[in-house]
């Protein structure tokens, strides 16, 4: 009785998971045991395989983002034509009564402290809010990930696209529009660019590729996925707060007319439905590839 009884303790201890734990009846701990070397060599390639899938994605990330700098940068300086392009837009707007820069960027203007905050949030969230965005996908909702990731880059060759077809200038540095480069009125981060992206269009960034704007395409896309990324209501509410926010930045600091803005969410509506068309074809397409294999007799 007491061998059947040994028996069938160690029957119940038998590991089958990492650091499963059991009882005596009595409450006494059993030793932890090891985990079998099989289940240690699967754990162990997936964390490898997972860590090469993260620094894979990392590099096509980041190779994306300097090809799309560099490219913006060094689109063709157009400055008359951007002029021209901007108050094409300036025109549009006040044709429906949509012109609100120039109140918002002097509303600003008379409230130091604000306007030092939105320009070090033009100037630095730019890409943190993206990176922190695909890495939560990443690890908290990675059936998410592909389709979002993939839509960023969608979206952001199709704003390079724009910037070489239309320059336009931001309202900040429009001739006779009279709104005020913050940064350079201010004199924070970002001042010796500004004075001299106010003289050529190109130091940093390239000053003359303002439609889209990718500030504000890039935070409504942080802020979908990250709103579908979660269920937590604060993130959520932190979500529909940040392209808001972002908005109201780009407007205040002079860097963007409202149909920039437009423009930037268009793009990001545009990359989604064809990323999502794509991948309806394709998954279409292997089911048809599936149904067509023949089966074994």
């Amino acid at each position: 009785m007491q061998q059947s009884s040994n028996a069938s303790l160690e029957s119940d201890a038998a590991p089958c998971s990492f650091a499963r734990r059991t009882r005596f009846l009595h409450g006494a701990d059993l030793v932890t045991a090891a985990p079998p070397v099989a289940e240690l060599d699967e754990v162990r390639a997936g964390s490898r395989l997972r860590h090469a899938l993260l620094a894979r994605e990392a590099a096509i990330i980041v190779a994306v983002y300097v090809v799309y700098s560099v490219i913006r940068n060094h689109a063709p300086n157009r400055v008359a034509t951007a002029n021209a392009h901007a108050r094409d837009v300036l025109s549009i707007e006040k044709s429906l009564g949509i012109d609100i820069e120039h109140a918002i960027n002097h509303f600003f203007v008379q409230h130091t402290a604000i306007v030092t905050v939105a320009n070090y949030m033009y100037a630095t969230l730019f890409l943190p809010s993206a990176i922190f965005v695909l890495l939560w996908m990443w690890f908290r909702a990675p059936r998410l990930y592909v389709v979002q990731r993939t839509v960023l880059l969608v979206m952001t060759m199709m704003a390079l696209v724009s910037y070489w077809v239309f320059p336009a200038a931001p309202p900040r540095l429009l001739p006779g529009g009279g709104y005020v480069d913050t940064v350079v009125a201010f004199g924070t981060w970002g001042k010796t660019a500004a004075d001299a992206a106010a003289n050529t269009g190109h130091t940093v960034s390239n000053a003359y590729a303002a439609m889209p704007s990718m500030h504000f395409g890039w935070a409504l896309w942080c802020g979908l996925a990250f709103f579908q990324a979660t269920a937590v209501r604060w993130q959520r509410v932190l979500a529909i707060a940040f392209p808001t926010a972002t908005l109201l930045v780009i407007i205040a600091t002079g860097n963007h007319f409202v149909l920039d803005a437009v423009a930037g969410a268009a793009t990001y509506g545009i990359a989604y439905a064809a990323v999502r068309v794509v991948l309806r074809l394709s998954v279409r397409q292997e089911v048809v590839e599936e149904r067509d294999v023949p089966v074994a007799a």
